[in-house]
């Protein structure tokens, strides 16, 4: 494997950057990037992030619906909610890590240098800057200005009119009282200078605090502007009173590297050097300072809480973080209905969220419980009583958002998992015994088929059979017989519904015809069904031969070697004969509609593990692997996205094929850790 193209300093070195010697950090030497490489850094209350253009923008509470600084992710006219003028402007470099970013520029006369993080305890952005005279012999000033844009809501052409200002005690403070939900909040800047030849001034209509600085020969000073945000005003001086001690933020700063370092740092030794930069961080740092704590990223600000979605998450952190993944299976409990349903996402400050007819979001319980209870052997969870959330009927509505509150009703765990099983058996299709796709399954752009899908019944397959163990832990034999009835059941219904020639189809739509088969011209192949066919099936000796052909045939029309894709499914959606959905509002090969999903991708991976061939799985992982996209200008200028994290989805459409897409803020970091885990840490040292 290529380390260094041309800068023998760092590793799969692109001519934009490279990671350095100890795999720890990425190092951005030209920040003219084909799109915005991004940093993302963030606590469970607050977060910002950065990128290689500048600040994207910054939030509290909600990423969302309590921004801070205006959201930018339009990346042409790149305007961002936050800017410096004097530093972080031009002719700058970045390095990343777990949990900071450091801005480097190094003129003829001066060096600068700004170190930015987000304490793992304070709801605050530091921004530490150093300053130095390389002129040996002459005195200099500069001018470092820090402007915002703010928000204090969703969207600032709504709030803008409404955001009051004021300078006290040397703190600018932003208040937002027509705010509905967080008319007590409050966002703050503090500039904090550690030198006597600093002077600060604030300007309430700019939304700006400036630095004058007089520099002696050679002299070294700093200063550090600190962004915040809090429920309760006198924090704002609390923080600053701390940080006016130079030595409290370089202290601070270090915990944050080593809180970091501790929760994604591991020690994996595959052989695989690409795969190994990866486990050892970049994977996990992406799960959780993205997907779990700042649910945010360049191209979507969401802040809600979703299902599935954070159960998955959490799921890859059973091994590193069990108490995160117990809770994450508690919390997720309560936002079950008594009918067996779920709050597809919600918002957590204020139980909003949305009901639907999703057909996998609740399944996700039973399967992540099992994981983490066979992983960490805390059979205590499952007698936790959790209470269930109040009906609201949906009526004729295909979904119903609604602010969803809990109930004096209670249940343990187990039988809120038990109860989605239970609820899923409920929706059968007797005419060919498979699961119900309501309104999506995995795959949301089905929106419209409102069969049956394959791909969820292989799934709860797999689920029964492992949830039946748990079920003789608790000794219901109720369930136990329920379990190996329906997974017998369903067996006999994929063979003889589901079958086609040389792999398995991926759904029926209402009106009884088939999607993914070989009697389509669209979709004639899809990738889940295959994948979990030899997850769901692998125990039968019966199946083997099908099992085989159907791994085979994903291989032959899905796998593209040549430019390292694995699609979704194949061909993709231009004129359906029946409607699938949303999905075909997407171009051909863009996202779920022909190109790759990296989620589903890395089940193939797992799929080829669970046939014992490994030579595959790593190969999948290595097409996955974003520093397989990146190791040259020539690949990174066709990915374009960042060489450090993995991205949801790459585009097999002609006209862009090989180009990344929607990065960080995707499930399928959470799912590559987790394969490399299972089925590679046992040749981790």
């Amino acid at each position: 494997m290529k380390k260094n193209n041309s800068n023998n300093e760092y590793i799969a070195f692109n001519s934009y950057g490279g990671f350095n010697a100890t795999k720890d950090e990425y190092h951005i030497l030209n920040t003219n990037t084909p799109l915005p490489w991004c940093n993302v850094m963030a606590n469970e209350q607050f977060g910002t992030i950065v990128s290689s253009y500048g600040t994207v923008y910054s939030y509290f509470k909600n990423s969302r619906e309590y921004k801070i600084s205006e959201w930018c992710n339009d990346w042409v006219s790149f305007e961002p909610g936050e800017r410096f003028e004097g530093i972080y402007e031009k002719d700058y470099n970045l390095r990343y890590g777990f949990g900071y970013t450091v801005v480097l520029e190094d003129t003829e006369t001066l060096n600068k240098r700004m170190d930015i993080f987000v304490p793992p305890n304070e709801n605050i952005k530091i921004q530490y800057i150093e300053i130095e005279n390389k002129e040996k012999s002459k005195k200099q000033s500069i001018d470092i200005k820090y402007i915002i844009e703010p928000v204090l809501g969703v969207a600032r052409d709504t709030t803008e009119d409404f955001i009051l200002c004021k300078k006290e005690d040397s703190v600018l403070k932003f208040k937002n009282p027509y705010s509905l939900e967080f008319s007590h909040l409050m966002a703050y800047i503090t500039l904090l200078p550690y030198s006597d030849n600093i002077v600060v001034t604030y300007d309430e209509k700019e939304y700006s605090v400036n630095a004058h600085i007089k520099l002696k020969p050679s002299e070294k000073i700093s200063f550090c502007i600190i962004l915040g945000a809090t429920d309760d005003e006198q924090e704002a001086n609390v923080i600053k009173d701390k940080y006016i001690d130079k030595e409290a933020v370089l202290k601070t700063y270090e915990e944050t590297k080593k809180y970091w370092r501790k929760l994604v740092v591991k020690n994996f030794k595959t052989g695989n050097e690409y795969i190994d930069i990866m486990a050892n961080g970049f994977l996990l740092y992406q799960t959780i300072a993205c997907r779990l704590f700042a649910r945010s990223g360049l191209y979507q600000s969401s802040g809600a809480l979703g299902y599935r979605d954070q159960l998955q998450d959490t799921m890859a952190l059973i091994s590193t973080w069990p108490e995160k993944t117990r809770n994450q299976i508690i919390l997720n409990s309560s936002k079950q209905f008594e009918k067996g349903d779920v709050l597809h996402w919600w918002h957590d400050h204020n139980n909003a969220g949305i009901r639907t007819y999703f057909s996998d979001d609740y399944l996700w319980l039973p399967y992540v419980l099992v994981e983490y209870i066979t992983k960490t052997k805390d059979y205590s969870i499952l007698d936790v009583e959790v209470p269930y959330l109040e009906d609201k009927p949906m009526g004729n509505n295909r979904e119903l958002y609604d602010v969803f509150n809990n109930i004096d009703v209670k249940d343990s765990v187990y039988n809120h998992a038990k109860k989605a099983i239970l609820y899923s058996l409920s929706r059968i299709n007797p005419s060919n015994g498979l699961l119900e796709i309501g309104d999506g399954d995995w795959n949301d752009g089905f929106s419209n088929i409102r069969g049956e899908s394959v791909w969820l019944t292989f799934f709860m397959m797999n689920i029964l059979q492992n949830f039946e163990k748990i079920a003789k832990y608790m000794k219901d034999e109720e369930m136990i017989s329920l379990c190996q009835k329906h997974r017998h059941i369903f067996k006999h219904s994929i063979i003889d519904y589901a079958w086609d020639e040389n792999h398995f189809v991926r759904a029926f739509f209402e009106n009884g015809e088939v999607l993914g088969a070989n009697s389509n011209k669209e979709c004639k192949i899809d990738l889940i069904s295959q994948a979990w066919a030899v997850i769901a099936l692998k125990d039968y000796p019966d199946l083997k031969d099908e099992i085989k052909t159907a791994i085979a045939s994903a291989e032959k029309y899905l796998v593209d070697k040549q430019n390292m894709i694995v699609k979704l499914l194949y061909p993709a959606f231009d004129k359906p004969k029946n409607n699938p959905g949303y999905i075909k509002a997407y171009v051909p090969g863009i996202r779920e509609n022909g190109g790759q999903y990296t989620h589903a991708a890395n089940w193939l991976a797992m799929a080829y593990f669970e046939l014992k061939e490994d030579k595959k799985a790593i190969e999948i992982l290595n097409m996955i692997n974003p520093i397989s996209h990146s190791d040259t200008k020539e690949k990174a200028d066709i990915y374009k996205v960042e060489p450090y994290v993995v991205a949801a989805d790459i585009y097999s459409n002609p006209e862009h094929i090989g180009r990344g897409g929607w990065t960080w803020y995707t499930g399928s970091s959470a799912w590559m850790y987790k394969v490399i885990e299972d089925y590679l840490g046992k040749k981790k040292s």
